[in-house]
């Protein structure tokens, strides 16, 4: 077997990528000149200076509006080819500058939550397998059975209420910090406080970071959850492990053996709700004062910043590809079954 018949299963996502992403942008492209209206027009209304026609060829040739539909998706391709999405109208900063400086703090957010989600799945499934007890068990299977659809921002508002309004314990959702300037060093608020030494900001963050994390993590727990007892029920009457205990391997392999088999579910599953977190970004990050890519999506809508609202959608789905891929691979690295051609080789 040659070495790409050996790794074709991840050359193959790893070549289809810029094209997906290619194409995501294309239609971006098009639907946003799908939006009824004229963005220029809009814009102008907003502003108090004289509209002339002088300012409004201005104002469209900023927003990449001017010539026809053709010249314009010609200039978007080259543009989107050399990594330039344009400038904000209302900055006046590179858009692709002000996603990525701001992409970092919303990440680190997220993967707080989605990590102490998969933490907590990884802990109560572990029990659920090592300890034959039926209260247990069914306390597990309740806890799964909380898997709804019920959405993350509004887990955190009951818990605003009840811990900031009626309990008093945890302080105002009103940014990362009470009082002074985040330091910035990589864009991740608490390792750039933990790197610049300023560890009575990082203890303020860590405390408001308990809601919104908390949230994430009540909301997320029973939904990989869910699909990580189905895996597990589902590995532990295999052959592969039953094979296993009448050979007398050591328990400690059995249950990794099994959870590692079982948690590839769970992985597609983390992957599709990293993709919706990004999006409700916007509601969580102003639900707590965070000023992250959510504060960025406001500010363009409200603004009609056309090139910033075009340039925040397709880096925000090129990021979600992204971390889709990185989500296959992982699958198909614990799972070698789901990889593309596995199934026709084996036959």
């Amino acid at each position: 077997m040659s070495w790409y018949e050996r790794n074709r299963w991840w050359v193959l996502r790893l070549i289809r990528l810029p094209i997906d992403i290619f194409v995501f942008a294309t239609l971006a492209f098009f639907l946003i000149r799908l939006l009824p209206g004229d963005p220029v027009a809009v814009a102008l209304a907003t502003r108090s200076d004289p509209v002339t026609p002088e300012l409004e060829q201005t104002l469209r040739v900023e927003m990449g509006l001017d010539g026809t539909l053709w010249d314009q998706l010609l200039r978007f391709w080259a543009g989107l080819l050399h990594g330039d999405l344009g400038t904000s109208l209302e900055t006046g900063i590179p858009v692709t500058q002000e996603v990525l400086s701001r992409l970092p703090a919303t990440v680190e957010i997220i993967l707080l939550g989605l990590g102490g989600a998969f933490t907590a799945t990884m802990i109560l499934g572990f029990c659920y397998i090592r300890f034959a007890n039926d209260k247990l068990r069914r306390g597990i299977r309740l806890i799964s059975s909380f898997a709804t659809s019920v959405p993350v921002f509004v887990v955190a508002i009951f818990g605003i209420i009840i811990f900031y309004v009626v309990l008093h314990w945890l302080p105002a959702p009103l940014g990362r910090v009470a009082s002074g300037t985040l330091p910035v060093v990589t864009g991740f608020p608490l390792l750039d406080e933990a790197l610049s030494g300023r560890w009575d900001l990082l203890g303020q963050t860590l405390i408001r970071y308990i809601l919104p994390v908390g949230a994430m993590v009540l909301t997320y727990t029973p939904n990989l959850l869910t699909q990580f007892i189905g895996g597990l029920d589902r590995e532990l009457t295999q052959t592969a492990t039953r094979f296993q205990v009448a050979a007398g391997a050591r328990r400690p392999w059995i249950y990794f053996s099994v959870m590692r088999r079982s948690v590839s579910s769970v992985v597609v599953i983390f992957g599709l709700f990293f993709g919706a977190l990004i999006g409700g970004a916007v509601v969580i990050e102003s639900l707590f004062g965070f000023g992250g890519l959510g504060q960025l999506g406001v500010r363009a809508v409200g603004s009609v910043d056309f090139p910033a609202l075009q340039g925040f959608l397709i880096l925000i789905v090129a990021f979600c590809l992204v971390m889709f891929l990185l989500v296959d691979l992982v699958n198909m690295w614990l799972d070698p079954r789901r990889r593309p051609g596995v199934a026709s080789e084996g036959k």
